[in-house]
């Protein structure tokens, strides 16, 4: 099998990665009975796994698969399947030689890895700047043991356990002893009140 420089054929500035459309367009012209088949392999709590055939006279030459996730990046917020299944195609065709020589990845795969990459960037910065915040607050309620306070912070790290064990590092022996004095007392407490629950229903 011929390897084409798909980076000429569709006049890109990368010099690495070729765009999967350029692919396609390439395979088609070198086959007259050339064909894309895809068909979706798992489809499940917006997770999609698409499977992709390049196919000549019909027979499979190529395959390849693509995972994504829905809501992953902007795009995959809306257009989860159709990335997942331009990704598929890009790599089967990759794997017989309609790509640059030393790579399988995509334009499109490179672009949608380094967005995602970004975003996680972005994401490990607002939870610094949030835990950051929180962690003064938190100290200064245990400290002053202001039990609104306490219980405020918590609610806000409730589901959040990445807030929430960022939070926690920055607790000292002292701050950590409070929180379980605290708790054991709020466990008794609420012993005592369901204790005189029984005993009221049973006195009527």
């Amino acid at each position: 099998m011929t390897t084409f420089n798909l980076n000429k054929i569709a006049n890109l500035k990368e010099a690495d990665y070729s765009k999967i459309s350029s692919r396609v367009k390439a395979f088609c012209s070198t086959f007259e009975t050339a064909q894309i088949l895809t068909e979706i392999v798992k489809d499940e709590l917006g997770h999609v796994i698409f499977k992709a055939h390049a196919v000549v006279d019909g027979t499979i030459k190529g395959t390849g698969h693509a995972h994504e996730v829905e809501g992953s990046t902007n795009t995959n917020n809306t257009s989860h399947y159709e990335v997942c299944e331009t990704i598929a195609v890009g790599r089967a065709l990759a794997f017989i030689g309609y790509s640059e020589t030393d790579t399988l990845a995509s334009y499109e795969e490179i672009e949608n890895s380094k967005l995602q990459e970004t975003q996680v960037a972005l994401h490990k910065e607002t939870l610094g700047v949030a835990a950051n915040y929180l962690s003064v607050i938190f100290k200064k309620a245990i400290e002053e043991r202001n039990e609104e306070k306490i219980a405020e912070c918590q609610r806000d790290m409730r589901f959040n356990d990445a807030l929430r064990q960022a939070v926690n590092v920055t607790l000292n022996d002292g701050h950590k002893d409070i929180l379980i004095e605290r708790g054991r007392r709020i466990q008794e407490e609420r012993k005592y009140e369901a204790k005189k629950r029984v005993t009221k229903k049973l006195n009527g």
